[in-house]
């Protein structure tokens, strides 16, 4: 009972699933004497051995049928069974026990309604437990669900907690934007404002008789002019930099550098002209984000080089890896940026030359533009000394993805761990489709953030807008995660429609609920699923659906893993 008591406490104090199963494996075999232990859970309808303590190896890892094991005869039937001869059960897989020790048997379910798993107890003899032995498993399987329950509330918590910080980081991004709009009110738009007023007020008194009066006159007029249009630029530039405060009205697409640099040559035609620049870069990647980002970002970092430079600078735009991570460089060959204030010119308004074209706020939505990606800019010299000639900010886009054709570096050619090549591979899109944005938080953080898999990842809240993206004619989604219960259109309409349409066909889609009624694994099925996640998912489970699946494979580069379509 002193063993049993301690036993207890460790299951209370487990925080996630490896380690319930791993106090629970160690307390079967040692509670009991018995010669090896098995920790064993309900995934759809297999049983997955999780875990294992035995004196040889059994089954860790591998899933079974459930109408083809002991342990997923206990959890249908909702009651412990005992087999004191595993030769002579007609419930035992003789063959899949020939291999192993086990002569006798007891397997106790988790949870007595609706049976989340099972403990199995195996000995090497001819065995049958006692009366005590099996209240001893009984109890340990009555706590080992508590413990899940509460590791899977933990999680859940843990995702409520993560959003509250994101909400905060949120409402103090805000509060910055805030401030920043009351610094251009209380500053810097009143400055063109009293030129406006002052000039206008001299052309109010009409002409004076002094010499060279119709040249005042038109001096005034261009100073009336330039300050309206720095005006203008100011509640532009501001009116940018506020909107990065609303990532849900993003649109995210995927972008050809290319197409994106033309743009930017376009709109920047007259002053790339008239200051004799050159712009020069070499092939560049394609990008998932919003197109508008791209451009806003590299049209910032050209025009401050071509603007704060003599005339003649060549700016020169590249992309680098290291350590699996790709860098974009917009670098130029001008006068550079001083080492104390190459933080400073990040900070909204801030400005190191005096030009009337200049509001300060170019750099800081650069900045906000790369930390909506998860990157970050930094300024440099270009030749890598602080005494060296020329600026080169440096920044990271992680969600960048090769183009196929002119994308020099990156994953293309690279070898996968069977050997065959990724040429023509492209790293997969995940659609999450989760009306709770809790669940939506945990399913990211359990399959793609924790274990570190890349993938060009999407999340909606709704059946409806999911039905959106899906009939965009450029719609690139590779793979769903579905929930079922969710309002207006569920998750089985939704599967539904996807399974009737053609254009649709070769689309992966995984279940992902919180339920385990038998019935909505059996309708999901059914209706064309390649599998069902129950909530909170978990990486092995998924790993396992995405590796039956023709279309999709996991790559890992040495770096990380990777989703990636297969190639044709």
């Amino acid at each position: 009972m002193e063993s049993l008591v301690s036993v207890v406490q460790d299951l209370s104090r487990a925080r996630d699933l490896d380690a319930v199963s791993a106090v629970a494996r160690d307390a079967a075999r040692g509670l009991t004497g018995a010669d090896g232990a098995t920790f064993v859970l309900r995934d759809g309808d297999q049983c997955y051995y999780v875990e294992e303590n035995a004196i040889a190896p059994l089954w860790k890892g591998r899933r079974f049928p459930m109408s083809a094991c002991v342990s997923g005869w206990a959890m249908l039937n909702a009651r412990s069974v005992v087999i004191p001869d595993v030769y002579a059960d007609p419930r035992v897989p003789v063959e899949a026990y020939r291999p192993t020790f086990v002569k006798s048997l007891a397997m106790i379910p988790i949870r007595r309604t609706a049976p989340i798993g099972a403990i199995g107890n195996y000995w090497s003899d001819h065995h049958e437990p006692s009366t005590e032995e099996l209240a001893i498993l009984q109890a340990l399987a009555d706590t080992t669900s508590v413990a899940l329950e509460n590791a899977e509330l933990y999680m859940r918590l843990q995702g409520a907690v993560h959003t509250l910080q994101q909400q905060k980081l949120r409402i103090s991004e805000q509060h910055a934007s805030l401030g920043v709009f009351t610094r251009a009110l209380a500053h810097d738009l009143r400055e063109p404002v009293r030129t406006l007023i002052a000039f206008s007020e001299l052309l109010r008194q009409g002409p004076t008789a002094e010499q060279g009066a119709q040249e005042k006159q038109a001096t005034y007029l261009r100073y009336i002019g330039e300050s309206a249009e720095r005006m203008g630029a100011l509640i532009d530039s501001v009116g940018q930099y506020t909107r990065l405060d609303a990532p849900e009205r993003f649109d995210h697409a995927t972008c050809p550098l290319a197409d994106v640099m033309a743009d930017v040559r376009g709109n920047l035609a007259r002053i790339i002209a008239e200051r004799e620049a050159t712009i020069v870069h070499g092939d560049l990647p394609s990008l998932r984000a919003d197109p508008v980002h791209l451009r806003q970002l590299f049209q910032n970092l050209i025009t401050n080089a071509v603007l704060h430079n003599a005339p003649g600078v060549t700016v020169t735009i590249r992309q680098e890896m290291a350590d699996g991570q790709r860098t974009f460089v917009v670098s130029d060959n001008g006068v550079g940026i001083a080492l104390d204030q190459r933080e400073q010119i990040f900070q909204p308004f801030r400005r190191l030359v005096h030009r009337n074209e200049a509001t300060g706020m170019g750099l800081a939505i650069c900045r906000r533009i790369v930390a909506l990606y998860g990157g970050e800019i930094a300024c440099r010299s270009s030749s890598g000394a602080d005494t060296g000639r020329g600026a080169a900010f440096h920044f990271s886009l992680p969600d960048a993805e090769p183009s196929g054709q002119g994308a020099t570096q990156g994953r293309a050619g690279a070898a996968t761990e069977d050997g065959t090549s990724t040429e023509d591979d492209e790293m997969a899109t995940v659609l999450i489709v989760d009306d709770r944005e809790a669940d939506l938080e945990l399913t990211e953080m359990a399959l793609f953030r924790r274990p570190r898999l890349r993938c060009n990842l999407r999340s909606v809240r709704d059946g409806r807008e999911a039905q959106r993206i899906l009939s965009e004619p450029d719609n690139d989604i590779d793979l769903i995660l579905l929930d079922i219960n969710m309002p207006d259109i569920d998750g089985f309409s939704l599967l539904d429609q996807i399974r009737h349409d053609d254009a649709l066909e070769e689309l992966t889609v995984i279940m992902c609920s919180g339920s385990d009624h038998e019935p909505d694994q059996r309708r999901s099925a059914e209706l064309g699923a390649a599998g069902y996640l129950l909530k909170p998912p978990r990486f092995a489970s998924f790993r396992d659906i995405v590796a039956g699946q023709p279309g999709l494979r996991l790559q890992d580069d040495g770096s990380g893993l990777t989703l990636v379509r297969n190639g044709s």
